[in-house]
């Protein structure tokens, strides 16, 4: 099983072997800590740094590619916008906000993203 270690929490989790999961859905369901607030792609508060796997990870999306530009030479992703389907490392700054999740919408799009399925 692979492994997608959260660094700055401190949390690993596995996922089975040959399928390609949501890095933020993951971190969400596990209660991983990493920031978030639209997880659509727009506002970069899940911004997170790559340090091992990039490779098991699908390519930028636009969204993606318009927002972080230079810094995906960096190892900086969205974790909202990327799928992993190998053992990943990564960290945040633990500065970084997030949404309120006892508010309305923070309750919201926390239900709506742990009730999705993980396909792309």
């Amino acid at each position: 099983m692979p492994t997608i270690r959260f660094l700055t929490s401190g949390t690993d989790v596995d996922f089975p072997d040959g399928e390609d999961v949501n890095l933020l859905r993951v971190a969400l369901r596990n209660k991983c800590g990493v920031p978030f607030k639209c997880a659509t792609g727009l506002c970069g508060t899940d911004r997170v740094r790559i340090v091992d796997g990039a490779e098991h990870l699908s390519p930028p999306k636009r969204r993606e590619r318009e927002l972080l530009g230079d810094l995906l030479d960096e190892g900086v992703r969205l974790a909202c916008q990327t799928y992993v389907s190998g053992p990943v490392s990564l960290y945040w700054d633990p500065d970084q906000k997030s949404i309120d999740e006892d508010s309305r919408a923070g309750k919201r799009l926390l239900a709506e993203w742990l009730d999705a399925e993980d396909g792309q």
